[in-house]
């Protein structure tokens, strides 16, 4: 068998040590998933695993004498970040194929397919990160709670974040007793998670760099409150800015990300809502005029033609339709 690479952290908490491809086939799936693992040399196989809990993600190292490859048997439900220690592999998933070199790193995303090619002597540093871990993280410090995040498969050199990986397993291996206390454990795994997320190209970067942050998206509700409890008063942006205590841009990109909408946009909904109501409220002398002015309206053409995107009528067909159904108790049937 061929001599692998002493130079892994985790040394104490070992997992495998085999020279078996059955054993080490099963036992590697326990540890991340089910797949199948071959040898093209299965004289010169060898295999090391050490994995330990960091929070609800297992930390882990590995090492392959000779060459190996290892295809996914089932669908990947978690995010792997892998940082090549020395050899280099050959990654394929859904995303495409990527060749990871010594120093190198990659992020693999949950997805059906995946086919690891290992040179000789192949030691890596890993983390598996489960959904809930990344989607937790991506809403305590994004706009929004998001699903089903996808990153880039390639890492530039500089990234940061394989420096924090390296970080985490240096931490483990610092402990004398070899037993990481849980809290230890929990904000490592959250180092290395916020730092992904923010460092890593993936599908939802956009909206977690230019939707205010959390900061943003916590104001935008608050305000959202404020305007939906009395939409009439011509609020200036820059006070509600000032009453939620973030700036008026923060609080632009939070509504945008939020609720899809501007600040001004999302107090014209709030007013066409207030009309709407009252528009179908209980009969009386109320006009469309009338109605367009207590709910803020000075242009009764831009009033009716924004009504009319809102709700598909006309504010004077909606107001003559709630008086018919005053009057003859039931509305009236339209000719499709």
């Amino acid at each position: 068998m061929t001599t692998m690479s002493p130079h892994l952290p985790l040394r104490r908490h070992a997992r495998l040590q085999t020279t078996a491809l059955d054993e080490a086939e099963e036992v590697a799936g326990r540890v991340m998933s089910a797949h199948r693992l071959r040898a093209s040399r299965p004289t010169e196989f060898g295999s090391r695993v050490y994995a330990v809990a960091i929070g609800a993600s297992t930390l882990l190292s590995a090492v392959y004498a000779g060459e190996a490859e290892v295809t996914g048997r089932v669908p990947m439900d978690y995010y792997t970040v892998l940082l090549v220690l020395g050899g280099g592999m050959d990654v394929a998933t859904d995303l495409g194929e990527h060749r990871v070199a010594a120093g190198r790193a990659c992020v693999i995303s949950p997805g059906e397919r995946l086919r690891l090619r290992f040179a000789p002597r192949t030691a890596q540093v890993a983390a598996k990160l489960p959904r809930i871990v990344v989607d937790q993280a991506y809403s305590r410090i994004g706009t929004a709670p998001a699903r089903g995040l996808t990153f880039d498969l390639g890492v530039p050199g500089d990234s940061p974040w394989p420096a924090v990986l390296r970080l985490a397993a240096s931490t483990v291996d610092r402990f004398d007793s070899g037993v990481l206390p849980p809290g230890a454990g929990a904000e490592l795994e959250r180092m290395l998670v916020t730092t992904l997320l923010l460092a890593q190209s993936h599908d939802h970067a956009t909206a977690l760099t230019r939707g205010g942050g959390t900061r943003g998206h916590r104001a935008a509700g608050v305000v959202a409150e404020i305007v939906a409890a009395d939409p009439i008063p011509p609020l200036r942006p820059e006070d509600l800015a000032a009453r939620a205590g973030v700036s008026l841009r923060t609080l632009q990109e939070g509504f945008r990300s939020r609720f899809g909408t501007s600040l001004t946009g999302f107090q014209r909904e709030q007013r066409l809502v207030r009309a709407h109501r009252m528009l179908t409220g209980p009969p009386g002398e109320t006009t469309v005029a009338d109605v367009a002015l207590a709910c803020g309206f000075v242009h009764l053409g831009r009033f009716a033609q924004d009504y009319r995107a809102r709700y598909g009528i006309t504010p004077s067909v909606t107001l003559h339709g709630a008086r018919r159904v005053a009057r003859d108790g039931r509305p009236r049937t339209t000719r499709g």
